[in-house]
């Protein structure tokens, strides 16, 4: 154990919180057993969240992917009776909070939030499940239920256009598996193989634990006594990513119609052009005040558009979708293009600001933060996150420094290249069999 974790946990184990040992635990560190934690207190705050984030492929470690086997994994452990206690999910309801599972391409988050009363008690049943995670057959099949619900609504949603972009702009990897699965993938995962990913997905050392909201450290006492020695576990690999070469459009059937475009972008090391590219995904695509949404005025088209911050590379999705779609693809193209020029200074200074407005109100709840947390520490750079440091920590000091010279470069070295490109047929889904 390092001289940081054996620190921690000597204050934990016996009993020294900040209070009685006038030592502060340090708002990040690796607990005992190899547990990575952040914890961000706000008194000011009515709720408490308390998140558990592990680095783990949407569709598992076999050479076969079983897209959305992390959700159904982490849902399954939340709902199924452990050896001595109920099931997370109904412990949760009980204390009068809400359990949620997400699951990304490389990554699955399980966040409780819960009033700050039941704080230690959630943090002690949530360590206990998932570190020595039990698989019942009644939680496989809650956990298939949720699973297969989730998957079908999102197969109607632009989440569908996402995960046909990751087919289309990668030749492997966690994105190009995608995280949708379908009933007929996911009630074909057995028992043994959605146990079998549980014991190594959630292992404490593969943990990133984020605490926010009306909680204080004294919590962490409750996880150091369960993880034991880290002895010679390690977090999983970050998974890679292998870009597929230039290829022509795809055409493909769902649920839902419309087309995305797909780019490569920097990796999460590249801070400031990470941050540039959140930017011009705000700038350009944001509802109402972006400059796409003041091209398509009254227009019936859905267009979103995003930077997602991934380890290496991050990825820029656009999704058009509604009775105006094809009309609005030419409108999005040419806006796109129009980002490689430097824009007014008014409009600019105008934009960055809406781009701080909405940074700031997308990190307002402990969930929202402890989202923040938790997708920069899965992707390893917690301290590049914007929660951190508030307008004063590293992100916000990027923010402040952009410039629209700045800016046009960025969009012209990654939106300046041509899009992977998927278009999505909407067709009507199958009825129910005769007799059925």
């Amino acid at each position: 154990m390092g001289s940081r974790a054996a620190f921690i946990a000597a204050l934990l184990v016996c009993g020294g919180t900040a209070a009685n040992a006038q030592i502060p635990i340090p708002p990040t560190g690796t607990l005992p057993g190899g547990v990575a934690y952040e914890i961000r207190p706000d008194a000011a705050q009515s709720a408490a969240a308390i998140a558990l984030w592990y680095r783990a492929p949407s569709g598992g470690f076999d050479p076969s992917p079983t897209p959305g086997l992390s959700r159904l994994a982490a849902t399954t452990v939340a709902a199924s009776a452990p050896i001595t206690g109920t099931p997370l999910g109904a412990l949760v309801e009980r204390f009068g909070g809400r359990l949620v599972v997400e699951a990304y391409p490389d990554s699955v988050a399980i966040t409780a939030l819960v009033p700050p009363d039941h704080v230690a008690a959630t943090l002690r049943a949530m360590t206990g499940d998932y570190f020595a995670p039990v698989v019942t057959a009644a939680g496989l099949q809650a956990g298939l239920i949720d699973t297969s619900e989730d998957a079908l609504f999102r197969s109607f949603d632009v989440d569908a256009i996402e995960d046909a972009l990751g087919a289309a702009l990668f030749a492997a990897g966690p994105f190009h598996d995608g995280t949708i699965g379908t009933q007929e993938t996911l009630a074909g995962a057995k028992i043994d193989q959605v146990r079998a990913f549980a014991e190594r997905a959630f292992r404490p050392a593969n943990a990133i634990l984020i605490l926010t909201g009306n909680v204080d450290s004294s919590a962490l006492a409750s996880v150091a006594s369960r993880v034991g020695p880290a002895g010679n576990s390690a977090p999983e690999a970050a998974a890679v990513q292998t870009p597929r070469p230039a290829s022509p459009a795809r055409q493909l059937d769902a649920h839902i119609g419309g087309t995305g475009l797909a780019w490569i972008g920097p990796p999460i090391a590249d801070e400031a052009a990470a941050t540039t590219m959140d930017f011009l995904a705000d700038s350009l695509f944001a509802p109402k005040t972006g400059v796409v949404a003041k091209a398509l005025g009254k227009s019936k088209a859905t267009v979103t558009g995003k930077f997602v911050t991934y380890r290496d590379p991050g990825v820029f999705l656009v999704t058009i979708s509604g009775d105006d779609a094809a009309a609005a693809l030419p409108i999005v193209e040419q806006v796109i293009a129009d980002a490689a020029k430097p824009p007014a200074a008014g409009a600019f200074a105008s934009a960055r600001a809406s781009f701080v407005y909405h940074l700031l109100d997308e990190m307002d709840t402990p969930s929202e933060v402890a989202d923040t947390y938790g997708w920069y520490a899965v992707e390893g750079n917690a301290a590049y996150a914007p929660a951190e440091g508030g307008m004063q920590g590293r992100y916000f000091r990027l923010v402040a420094a952009l410039t629209p010279a700045a800016v046009a470069r960025t969009a012209a070295k990654y939106l300046g290249t041509p899009p992977a490109v998927v278009t999505l047929k909407r067709v009507e889904p199958a009825g129910p069999k005769a007799g059925t």
